[in-house]
């Protein structure tokens, strides 16, 4: 026992402290370095998250006028100044300042088809992700690199914002365009090169012919020149408004300023493009009809619950105001200010707002992040942020590869009645859908009643409401219709079968041919009598209980699904009548196609209804929560 004491009584030899002191701090480098890993991981997904949802169906109909146009471009070596779309409209002045837009998107349908214009959505969608993490470390300044977890977090927040805004269009290349232009300028006001000052002038050469947001670009640059000039007076720079002034004023902004904006003007349509903004929002401010475009509506929280999220952090970022004054600049209060104001009016501002919000943000947020990181628990806050980010980051990745649609165009254009209307010959001019104008022109190649130039198309959208049918008919002599269910019930009284045929339908459109000697062959054919297009048929179950009717309407069922295999309506009532036919086997068949389409209450309903009267009442249960849980929180429309 003496012994056993003695020995543990004698201190340590020198050399074991330094061993275990050594020790401790190899596990501490790598316990650092897996976290830093981690947080690379966080990252990692987040840009993985850009790029899933980047991917998505194309689904704006502009993009296919635009294609029309980079082609146009192409084989005429000119950009149109008037009309060549439509026959309402043929030949009146058209300023077309998104045509290097078409341009670029032509270039890329013409090397990769329509995957390629997915992939260049993809690619947009990451660069402005990748461009804006970055400007947000940039602003962090010093040690940047221990800032990367909690900066994370908030891209995220901000891809949530925007999400809705990923679709391919002229925005989503000026967006980019802007946070090129942030970095820019942030590397000329600190070192004025001449490589950056003329990098600024070609950008806006190049935005003036891509798209009228080049407004907001010049808006902020100008920003950034009066901040600077009124830096010049002494007098300023002690107040705490004057602590604002953080643009260089040894620089010359001016001058940046002036040539910018002759460079944008370089552009076929002069000075209108930098007018074409003020034009729009002239003409939804003077306007007294109901316009269809939903991306001028403002953003409410149940719509936009990120960018109200990512406007209470901002509120918070800036308390207390006077301290947080000495960190932004006056051209980063008033711009994200002004697209505040904007974002509440139309939600198609959030993506300006969140670009500009972050970068401030990142810096505002420094010194908390610094005391955090300070903090005696701050390795555990940062390991919450890191699990936060894993898990809903990695959830909302699995969601959006788990619906991942390899078509690389949304199932709402009408493309069955494209293919009704080219192997049928169809010939003459047709009334459409608004938000299908675009899509028709480039996939029939011939003249449309109109499209989504709302200006250019202005005195057909203030005079067509209210006018019948019959009468838009004899004035533009109409001879087909390819109509959604948005006209449908405007129409649906107007459409008299003595003077139109319903040849086509799918689950977002139908085709209506006039009564005229030309279409009488199509009609004896194909004409469609029994099941009307949209929404449910009442009846179904007499239909099914006569067999002369079963068999007419499995005619036209079969019509619609040779054209659309896809459409999930025409497999949807082809699985009730079997169901009420009790043919249970076939109804189950037709209704799983169904419901394998995408999400549908009533094809759950339906098809539990079959599993029920087939006893199998376990998996007649599980289709109604289902069911129940699509009713109570609808899917929204992708992008």
């Amino acid at each position: 026992m003496r012994a056993i004491l003695i020995s543990v009584a004698q201190p340590k030899p020198r050399h074991l402290s330094l061993i275990a002191l050594t020790s401790e701090t190899t596990a501490d480098n790598a316990t650092e370095l897996w976290l830093r890993l981690v947080t690379l991981l966080c990252l990692g997904l987040t840009l993985a998250l850009a790029l899933t949802w980047g991917s998505r169906p194309l689904i704006h109909d502009d993009l296919f006028f635009h294609l029309s146009t980079g082609e146009l471009v192409v084989e005429h070596h000119q950009v149109p100044t008037t009309d060549p779309f439509s026959f309402t409209r043929a030949g009146e002045r058209w300023i077309s300042h998104e045509w290097g837009f078409g341009l670029l998107a032509y270039g890329a349908y013409d090397q990769g088809d329509y995957q390629g214009l997915v992939m260049l959505k993809a690619a947009l969608t990451l660069s402005i992700a990748m461009g804006l993490f970055w400007l947000m470390l940039r602003m962090v300044g010093e040690g940047r690199r221990k800032f990367v977890v909690y900066l994370v977090p908030l891209l995220a927040l901000g891809l949530w914002a925007i999400d809705k805004q990923l679709v391919l269009r002229p925005s989503l290349v000026s967006s980019l365009l802007l946070v090129l232009l942030l970095h820019l300028l942030l590397s000329f006001d600190k070192t004025g090169g001449w490589g950056t000052f003329g990098g600024i002038v070609a950008l806006f050469l190049v935005w003036g012919n891509l798209h009228g947001e080049v407004l907001f670009g010049l808006f902020i640059l100008g920003l950034v020149t009066l901040e600077a000039l009124l830096g010049r007076f002494s007098t300023l720079g002690s107040s705490t408004w004057g602590s604002l002034l953080r643009a260089s004023p040894d620089r010359p902004y001016p001058q940046l300023f002036i040539l910018s904006v002759i460079a944008t003007l370089i552009n076929p349509n002069g000075i209108q493009v930098l007018l074409y903004p003020f034009r729009v929002a002239r003409f939804l401010a003077l306007g007294d009809t109901e316009l269809e475009m939903g991306h001028f509506t403002g953003a409410t929280p149940g719509s936009q619950p990120a960018f109200y999220l990512l406007l209470v952090l901002l509120l918070v970022a800036l308390l207390p105001l006077r301290d947080r004054l000495r960190q932004i600049s006056l051209t980063q209060l008033v711009s994200i200010g002004a697209f505040l104001v904007l974002s509440l009016s139309s939600h198609r501002f959030i993506f300006n707002f969140t670009l500009l919000a972050l970068p401030a943000m990142a810096l505002l947020f420094q010194p908390a992040m610094h005391r955090m990181d300070d903090s005696k628990h701050s390795r555990f806050l940062r390991n919450c942020l890191r699990a936060a980010v894993l898990l809903i980051v990695g959830l909302a990745l699995a969601s959006g590869l788990r619906s991942h649609q390899t078509e690389p165009i949304s199932r709402h254009f009408p493309a069955g009645a494209v293919r009704f209307i080219e192997e049928e010959g169809v010939e003459g001019r047709l009334f459409n859908h608004q938000n299908y104008g675009g899509y028709l022109h480039w996939m029939l190649e011939r003249p449309i009643f109109w499209d989504g130039r709302a200006l250019l198309f202005e005195p057909l959208i203030r005079r067509l409401p209210g006018t019948p049918l019959e009468a838009a008919t004899a004035e533009w002599d109409l001879d087909y219709l390819v109509i959604t269910e948005h006209e449908y019930k405007d129409l649906a009284e107007q459409l008299i079968a003595d003077r139109w045929g319903l040849v086509y339908w799918d689950d977002f459109a139908a085709l209506y041919l006039r009564r005229s000697p030309r279409f009488e062959p199509i009609l004896a054919h194909r004409e469609l009598t029994l099941l009307p297009p949209f929404g449910g048929v009442t009846g179904l179950n007499l239909v099914a209980a006569d067999p002369e009717q079963t068999a007419t309407a499995r005619a036209e069922l079969d019509q619609v699904l040779e054209f659309e295999p896809r459409s999930q309506r025409a497999l949807y009532l082809g699985g009730l009548i079997s169901y009420y036919r009790q043919e249970y086997d076939r109804a189950e068949e037709e209704l799983q196609a169904a419901a394998a389409i995408g999400p549908n209450g009533y094809v759950l309903s339906a098809l539990a209804d079959v599993m029920e009267d087939s006893g199998r009442d376990e998996e007649a249960a599980r289709l109604r929560r289902q069911a129940i849980d699509l009713d109570s929180n609808p899917a929204s429309d992708e992008e």
